[in-house]
């Protein structure tokens, strides 16, 4: 087999668990685009659009398809729904969400995987808030000792929030990396309403796919089915809650510190309690 992929990571976690007796050739994007020769009997291919950038899976899979029209293709995305249209049109492709790809080898091929590597078990305790409003009670910026950290006020710079939140993440734990620290992430809230446009829901599905985590989309009412295909296409949780989103968020906020303020219910909350305090779901090969 045929394994492309830009994340080094990805592909020893996948070699860790094939039997020894598969032959694996790997090759980067770059590397791949340059072959001649797709003689496999399958090819993995990566969607490997980190950080919102534009999929490089999708030109690769031109040349696979332009060298080879019949080579079977397993296309991988730890977000499925933003893989491009044109590679699920693409005849003898099929797209899987990458954590299940080891199932899937077993079941077609009859390989019998490798038990996943026992990883070490770090203690997730940073939760994220993300809004461009305020947050009741708690404006931009780090909490209990980077138990909670809150940016605000972001407005469309969706993108440059990201780093925003690194830089925050960083004031705790020196030269924070995205992808080698995010075990250190335990939960991510985005809030998404009706000013926001389509960079919010960006932002949740960018963060989840870069931190291989469901990310909760916290969102009001106004654009309802947007939202509905957002989640349905990129593995966010949602949670309906009032437009503007700053009293709902400020009581996420309070149950994350541990914090009680008086004349609130905090067992009836848009978003249950249990999705606060509990760490996200994750993904991994």
């Amino acid at each position: 087999m045929l394994v492309i992929n830009d994340d080094a990571e990805d592909i020893l976690a996948l070699q860790a668990r094939l039997p020894s007796s598969v032959n694996v050739m790997v090759a980067s994007q770059f590397q791949a685009r340059n072959l001649t020769n797709f003689n496999y009997d399958v090819v993995l291919l990566d969607n490997d659009a980190n950080n919102r950038k534009d999929s490089k899976g999708k030109e690769t899979l031109e040349v696979i398809r332009r060298e080879n029209p019949n080579v079977g293709v397993i296309y991988t995305s730890f977000q499925p729904g933003h893989v491009p249209v044109k590679v699920y049109k693409t005849q003898g492709v099929e797209v899987i969400r990458t954590d299940t790809l080891p199932q899937i080898l077993q079941n077609r091929f009859g390989l019998q995987m490798k038990a996943a590597e026992e990883r070490k078990e770090i203690s997730p305790d940073v939760s994220l808030i993300l809004t461009y409003n305020d947050v009741d009670g708690y404006p931009t910026g780090v909490y209990s000792q980077g138990k909670l950290i809150v940016v605000s006020g972001v407005g469309r710079a969706y993108t440059a929030a990201k780093q925003v939140l690194a830089d925050k993440v960083g004031e705790i734990y020196q030269n924070f990396e995205w992808r080698r620290d995010r075990d250190l992430i335990k939960n991510i809230f985005v809030y998404d309403g009706q000013n926001g446009e389509d960079y919010p829901g960006q932002a949740a599905a960018g963060l989840g796919h870069d931190l291989r985590m469901r990310v909760n989309l916290v969102a009001c009412s106004c654009d309802w089915g947007r939202k509905i295909g957002l989640k349905n296409s990129t593995y966010v949780n949602l949670f309906q809650v009032e437009c503007g989103g700053q009293r709902s968020l400020g009581r996420v906020a309070d149950v994350i510190l541990g914090v009680k303020r008086p004349g609130i219910n905090y067992s009836q909350m848009n978003v249950p309690q249990e999705f606060i305090l509990n760490q996200a779901e994750r993904y991994r090969i």
